[in-house]
């Protein structure tokens, strides 16, 4: 029974340990990311004539 709380220790220690890693990949790379909603931009609507 011990052996197998080792192997699942193991796996879960393994499993955090590639999430964190994904995570910090991903603020890394992901640096000029926008936050929150999208951009409002100020152009005038035109109309075609």
């Amino acid at each position: 029974m011990k052996g197998f709380f080792k192997f699942l220790v193991s796996i879960l220690a393994i499993f955090g340990t590639v999430i964190g890693a994904l995570a910090v990949f991903d603020k890394l790379s992901n640096k000029n990311r926008i936050k929150g909603d999208y951009l409002e931009c100020d152009i005038p609507d035109y109309d075609e004539e």
